[in-house]
């Protein structure tokens, strides 16, 4: 009987300290809002979206995305970093956060405002923010292009450069080049070798070092450059025309086979 009381009293005792109105499930666990609890600020990148001109001509104004939809998710939106080098203006732009490293916990951003000033005038300089850089266009910048950089994009479609940046784009090696066979500033049409070097840069004993070339057409897709219509490995327009009824016979009728 003694031992059956004791029993009793100690299922008293938990079922008093149980959670009034609240059942336990399998499916219970933490929160966005628990698992936050206790986590410190840190320093992230603030991505930058726009660059104007200012009122001073020391100064340019930022518009950056900061985390957003809770209390924690963003504060003291800066600039660090800032160095002159080179003739131009190096900054990193970050953001604090106590919630960036909680899932779920800030999912949306929202824009806001850093203003970067320079001891003396930019006058126009390019500006490298969190190592992207940007260039002066009117009374704004813009995003240096990630292929040709801060330089003019060339004029002319027919420019080696355009080629390079077609041929980077096929699913050939890294160490093929295009030869151009005919263009006319709208249409293009080359050799690729899908691998000139298939032995390595230093041919391995026994390798037969055979190079498979085809021929590409493309058409000029404007700011992102060529496009491909079609390849062949046949003499002549090959497909092309089918494809493609406005591709230029004159650029390819005569062709030999790749």
């Amino acid at each position: 009987m003694r031992r059956l009381a004791i029993a009793l009293l100690c299922l008293a005792a938990l079922l008093s300290c149980a959670t009034p109105g609240h059942v336990p499930t399998p499916g219970d666990g933490p929160t966005a809002a628990d698992s936050a609890e206790g986590t410190r600020w840190g320093t992230y990148q603030a991505d930058v979206m726009a660059v104007r001109l200012s009122d001073d001509p020391r100064s340019l104004v930022l518009t950056v995305a900061l985390l957003a939809d809770a209390d924690g998710c963003s504060r003291n939106p800066r600039i660090t970093y800032f160095v002159e080098e080179n003739n131009r203006i190096f900054a990193n732009v970050v953001q604090d956060s106590r919630l960036s490293g909680v899932v779920g916990a800030c999912p949306t951003n929202t824009p806001g405002e850093v203003r970067l000033t320079a001891p003396g005038p930019i006058a126009g300089r390019v500006v490298v923010l969190n190592q992207e850089p940007w260039k002066r266009d009117g009374a704004e910048y813009h995003r240096c292009d990630p292929t040709f950089g801060c330089d003019p994009m060339p004029a002319d479609h027919c420019d080696p450069a355009w080629i390079s940046v077609a041929v980077r784009g096929m699913d050939v090696s890294r160490h093929s080049v295009g030869s151009p066979e005919g263009c006319d500033g709208t249409w293009l049409v080359m050799t690729v070798p899908f691998d000139p070097v298939p032995c390595g840069a230093e041919a391995r004993p026994g390798c037969e070092p055979t190079v498979n070339v085809r021929r590409y057409f493309l058409r000029w897709a404007g700011q992102r450059g060529w496009a491909t219509i079609a390849g062949s490995t046949e003499a002549g327009c090959g497909p092309v025309r089918t494809v493609e009824p406005a591709f230029p016979r004159k650029l390819c009728a005569d062709l030999p086979k790749p």
